[in-house]
């Protein structure tokens, strides 16, 4: 006659009244393992305690609850997270709860996270992905496209994918059965984008003769399915190089405690980044159970439904290898501000031409370059000033009427007018040159001169047509 194990008898209860998880049944089953070494006692002799022991029954409830209690402490002292403790005395109060053992009363930890993960980028994904083997690169693709869980994506075989892959199909189906679904409460349905199905592609292509049983990722050089732990180790190590390189920031408050990057990271980018969906049917894609009950059976399931909203509101946001609709939106906005600046450049030098319109129209009254250039060399001999003014030949008389009533408002001679405005409209000229070239070299326009002045002669015509 077969043995009764109480250990495994247990366990199978809890895997028939909830998820019948394989890793949830080795936690249990290496926490009550702790439980029992703390304790001294096997299981079987906790049971008969129960059964042959001189207590009674109330002080035999509040004999292992004191247990329990005591190694919660233990656990405490010993370094363990609040959450790994709570695991830890959930775990060891089920035994008792399944085998009939009643407790007295177990004081409860209060849960909270020690080692948050922080929010991994757009680009730390790409570098992952960039410094990863083709099967890790396509797995966590996979994971980061669709937010499936390592556990799940493990158990997928090639039928669950089929389909859609093989007629490249974009956003590619993944068919998540109730059987392979954490929680086994029902069968749900997420997507992948492209570049997870080129990744995934090129990972399959190694791998010859598939059958729809095969499981999409398995262990080098086998048909047998990979592990989640694997996976993460990976990851982790991926992650290491990148540390070492300088790359990627990393941090870790304590010596072999969790990262404030690791796997999981890349099923909250999936969460974050694909909320443009909704967060009803982000949920959905992800496996998680939202308004269960009547509100459940109104939530849309048609399949191309799904798809037409994860390519729309999601997809675009998930994207590895091209920008995002927000990078691509900040790229503009920069863009923009650049060009703002470049207008208000040209304003600032449209206000120099005008001011140096004047002196224009003042060289424009001479024939020729070489009379302008005699007037002003022999404008600058003292000798020659007065005759210089007087010679119609050599000074146009509105010149030099306008260069005598200057004269007269500043309250110079005329030779020292003269100077005086040439000097300023030089000044301008420079001024306006260089901010000419300024700008010309800021907004990257190739034109000279010249060319500025001709187009915006043109575009004055144009707005005088208007």
């Amino acid at each position: 006659m077969e043995r009764f194990d109480i250990v495994e008898s247990w366990l199978d209860n809890v895997g028939t009244s909830h998820s019948n998880s394989i890793k949830t049944r080795q936690e249990y089953k290496l926490w009550f393992g702790e439980f029992c070494a703390f304790v001294q006692k096997t299981p079987e002799e906790i049971a008969k305690d129960y059964e042959s022991s001189m207590l009674t029954e109330r002080q035999l409830m509040r004999k292992y609850a004191q247990y329990i209690s005591a190694f919660s402490a233990s656990l405490h002292n010993r370094g363990f997270a609040p959450c790994s403790i709570g695991s830890g005395v959930g775990a060891v109060r089920s035994f008792f709860k399944y085998n009939d053992l009643a407790l007295g009363y177990v004081s409860s930890v209060r849960m909270r996270v020690i080692y948050h993960n922080r929010d991994i980028t757009h680009d730390e994904v790409k570098l992952i992905l960039d410094s990863s083997r083709p099967r890790e690169r396509a797995f966590f693709a996979v994971m980061a496209q669709s937010g499936l869980r390592p556990d799940t994506i493990c158990n997928l075989r090639y039928k669950h994918i089929k389909e859609d892959l093989a007629s490249h199909v974009i956003p590619c189906k993944i068919d998540v059965p109730e059987e392979i679904a954490k929680g086994k409460y029902h069968p749900y349905f997420t997507f992948i984008g492209e570049e997870a199905v080129h990744y995934l592609e090129s990972y399959l292509y190694t791998r010859r003769n598939l059958t729809d049983e095969d499981f999409l990722f398995v262990k080098q050089g086998t048909n047998d399915r990979t592990d989640p732990k694997s996976i993460s180790g990976l990851f982790g190590r991926t992650l290491q190089k990148l540390l070492i390189s300088g790359k990627i920031q990393v941090e870790q408050k304590q010596k072999n405690k969790p990262r404030n990057i690791r796997l999981y990271n890349l099923r909250k980018w999936f969460r974050k980044h694909a909320n443009q969906a909704g967060f009803e049917f982000v949920q959905f894609w992800m496996g998680h159970t939202v308004n269960a009950g009547q509100d459940e059976h109104y939530r849309p399931t048609d399949v191309e439904y799904h798809r037409k909203l994860y390519s729309e509101k999601a997809m675009p946001f998930l994207r590895l290898e091209k920008a995002t609709p927000t990078e691509t939106e900040k790229t503009i906005v920069e863009l923009k501000k650049q060009l703002e600046e470049r207008d208000k450049q040209i304003d600032a030098m449209k206000v120099t031409v005008d001011k140096i319109q004047p002196l224009v129209e003042f060289v424009n009254r001479f024939e020729t370059p070489q009379k302008l250039k005699r007037i002003l060399d022999e404008f600058f001999k003292d000798d020659n000033f007065r005759t210089f003014l007087e010679e119609p030949t050599l000074l146009d008389k509105d010149v030099a009427e306008m260069i005598d009533d200057t004269a007269s408002k500043r309250g110079l001679t005329q030779k020292e007018t003269l100077e005086q405005l040439m000097k300023e409209e030089l000044e301008k000229i420079d001024e306006g040159e260089k901010r000419f070239k300024e700008l010309a070299k800021r907004s990257g326009m190739p034109m000279t001169r010249k060319e500025y002045e001709k187009r915006k002669a043109e575009r004055e015509k144009a707005r005088a047509r208007r």
